[in-house]
């Protein structure tokens, strides 16, 4: 099926609104990923939109309790939400692929299928799969959700200095602004303080025009590049880490860096502009290729 038929024809709904309303903090967390899945409600096809509907009938939360969690941008958190439990899996959220080293062959960086991009694939399978129970096709939807945002983040797609985690910045030269003596880390960054500055969110609540700017860039894309694969989603991502996020004066293979330090270095108002850009554009695409993979996983079968 062609990307642009599934284009809805309503604008931005006071629903789609709220769902990302009820007190999130300003992060990739909260307020990116549910941008994220609420792009994608709105890109589903009617047989996927069904399927989503049934599976979310009866989720649960963290504690098996009723979530009255009914769609994307709500269930979109819950892979953060149970860090720590007995269902977390860590390693499952970036790919370590390597920033100094471009290695052929299979990905060291994933053994055991241990990283985002194996596992959204691993998932989707889960999904697709009409044997399965409903319960473990619930939690594999929550997955690919939170999955899918993920691997658009470039850091979470690089291995130096742990995805930018050892680096802290200072925005515009000021390490004081975070809160942190030493600023806060490159990673936090482009986690937090990147989507605030991009979508504007007012106590929690994206800002509509930022939303509907996020949907009309989905919209847009080209179909070939929503139907590329998870596990080229986290190569581009690598390539943005690579070419800007971590290419910083002071940082690079052969910095301090590289090897475990943890500098402060300053971000100029050019590198946060365009980070700002590449967040907004890394969110849209995010969605629009969430519910690519959602409408053929979830397609009517005949």
């Amino acid at each position: 099926m062609n990307f642009q038929q599934l284009r809805p024809a309503l604008a931005v709904s006071t629903a789609l609104l709220l769902a990302l309303a009820p007190g999130l903090a300003a992060a990739w967390g909260p307020v990116g990923h549910r941008a994220v899945g609420a792009v994608a409600d709105q890109l589903l096809s009617p047989s996927a939109q069904a399927a989503v509907t049934e599976l979310l009938a009866d989720d649960r939360d963290r504690d098996g309790r009723p979530s009255d969690r009914h769609t994307l941008a709500d269930v979109a958190n819950w892979a953060d939400e149970i860090r720590g439990g007995p269902d977390d899996h860590p390693r499952w959220h970036y790919d370590d692929m390597p920033i100094c080293e471009r290695t052929g062959g299979a990905p060291t960086w994933c053994a055991r299928g241990e990283c985002a991009s194996a596992q959204l694939t691993a998932m989707l399978a889960v999904l697709a799969d009409r044997h399965r129970s409903r319960a473990e096709r619930n939690e594999a939807l929550k997955w690919v959700v939170h999955l899918a945002g993920d691997l658009h983040q470039p850091l979470h797609a690089a291995d130096l200095a742990q995805g930018g985690n050892k680096i802290h910045v200072a925005p515009y030269g000021r390490a004081q602004e975070s809160g942190h003596p030493h600023g806060e880390t490159l990673h936090a960054f482009w986690d937090s303080r990147l989507v605030t500055l991009a979508l504007r969110p007012r106590d929690g609540t994206i800002a509509p025009g930022s939303l509907q700017r996020l949907l009309d860039l989905a919209r847009e894309e080209d179909p070939a590049t929503v139907a590329a694969s998870p596990a080229q989603w986290a190569a581009e991502s690598n390539e943005i880490a690579r070419s800007f996020a971590l290419n910083i004066e002071g940082i690079g293979c052969d910095a301090p860096a590289g090897r475990g330090a943890a500098p402060t270095v300053t971000l100029s108002r050019a590198y946060v502009t365009r980070a700002k850009q590449i967040v907004e554009d890394r969110l849209a695409l995010a969605g629009a290729r969430l519910a690519h993979v959602l409408n053929e996983a979830l397609a009517e079968r005949r």
